[in-house]
């Protein structure tokens, strides 16, 4: 059997289903759900009445609001943005209760949770919330009892951590095999100890560097795992999707194309490129998340730092991926959207003040941030540039020195609507 992850593997959470099956409590999903939802991991359940809570949640949570945080009449775009943050939080579920601010859910609430897929859950007005948080709180601890009761039967020899490791370095050889066609070879690698090896028709999955607490063996046969150059890559039997997609859960992942086992080398390209784009969708939402954190935030609460995993969703592969991220980007409406209001403050000042602060961001950054190539092309003195440079910071209100800004500056030149600098007038 093989080790890929440290010890423990417990998984602190339970199914969403479960707590839905706790029939006392008379929870209902309304709306927002689909095949998966039943599925859906739950690690903690929270009580709130925030309009944006999302600084203090973890991913995994069902959130519990009576709804008093909206005043008047909730309309359809305050109700999509307040889903939406939830979204980017890794929020499992929303459960509102009913009788307190509402007698029944508002139906711009339900519109927003079913066209943007975050499970809606009706709490009748005779279950308290903390009946809710005690019950997914008592679910998980059997959970996790069980888990180490299973392990426990299942560590009657104990393992050295040099024996994991070797056990580790022999399942990537094994999968190392495989993608280099050799089959056979393989098979004998892997022996009896490990999972029946894939047949038939594949797919692989990529997924960050081993960071997260699962342990691939769950998949059983027909699966092959290994850490190869920095990510942990999933070769799968078609029957075994579904589960890998179960345990892979809230990771920013990539999942390739069908094929055959011939058709490995490119299946694991595919599936690296779509975790380019899962990647990058993940960290295009914590910045935005921490974006809305900072412009929001008066007092207590501090937002992840950069060492918390991200989290996201694994990412299907497609062959319009090789257009590359700006172009895909670019096609969002709503990207679009938000690059132009990003700019909107730049844009807004080189009209009022015929200035081209625009124009020499662009010169700037495409220079790699040098200032002399830079004020060469523009025609202008290296200080006249610098000091147009502190002036879109300044209209900006954002850090100009640093990398994320400087990489979302260019995103947003590059895919919102054309400026006269860019159709030719300079």
């Amino acid at each position: 059997m093989m080790q890929l992850f440290a010890e423990p593997a417990i998984h602190s959470w339970i199914e969403l289903d479960t707590l839905l099956r706790d029939y006392e409590l008379g929870l209902v999903v309304v709306a927002g759900g689909d095949d998966d939802t039943g599925s859906r991991a739950v690690q903690w359940v929270h009580s709130t009445d925030l309009a944006d809570p999302t600084p203090f949640l973890t991913p995994r949570t069902v959130l519990l609001t009576t709804g008093a945080q909206f005043k008047g009449t909730l309309g359809l775009r305050t109700a999509e943005a307040y889903v939406a943050r939830l979204i980017a939080a890794g929020t499992t579920a929303l459960a509102v209760g009913v009788g307190i601010r509402w007698d029944r859910i508002p139906p711009t609430l339900v519109e927003a949770c079913e066209r943007l897929g975050l499970p809606l859950i009706r709490v009748p007005y005779d279950t308290p919330f903390i009946a809710i948080t005690r019950a997914a709180a008592r679910l998980i601890d059997a959970a996790v009892h069980a888990q180490n009761m299973a392990r426990l039967e299942n560590a009657r020899t104990p393992r050295s951590s040099g024996l994991a490791r070797s056990e580790a370095a022999l399942a990537t050889a094994v999968l190392k095999l495989l993608i280099a066609g050799h089959r056979s070879l393989a098979d004998d690698v892997a022996g009896p100890s490990f999972p029946k090896l894939p047949r038939g028709q594949v797919s692989v999955i990529a997924l960050p560097a081993a960071q997260y607490g699962f342990d691939p063996r769950e998949l059983g046969d027909g699966t092959a795992a290994g850490v190869v150059d920095g990510r942990l890559l999933l070769v799968c039997e078609a029957g075994r999707i579904a589960a890998a997609k179960k345990l892979t859960r809230g990771i920013p992942g990539g999942l390739s194309e069908r094929g055959s086992l011939d058709d490995l080398v490119e299946l694991v390209a595919q599936a690296d490129r779509a975790l380019e784009h899962a990647r990058a969708a993940a960290l295009a939402s914590a910045a935005e998340q921490r974006a809305s954190q900072a412009s929001g935030a008066s007092g207590g609460g501090s937002g992840g730092g950069s060492n918390t995993p991200l989290t996201g969703k694994l990412v299907e592969y497609r062959p319009a991926m090789h257009a590359g991220l700006l172009q895909l980007i670019g096609e969002s409406q709503d990207a679009r959207r938000r690059a132009t209001g990003f700019l909107s403050p730049v844009r807004s000042h080189d009209s009022r003040h015929g200035d081209e602060i625009e124009r020499s961001l662009e010169a700037w950054l495409r220079h790699n941030s040098q200032l002399s190539p830079a004020a060469e092309e523009l025609g202008v003195h290296r200080h006249t540039l610098r000091a147009r440079i502190r002036t879109a910071a300044s209209l900006l209100q954002r850090d100009i020195d640093s990398p994320d800004t400087r990489a979302e500056l260019w995103t947003a030149l590059r895919i919102s609507a054309p400026t006269a600098s860019a159709s030719g007038q300079r």
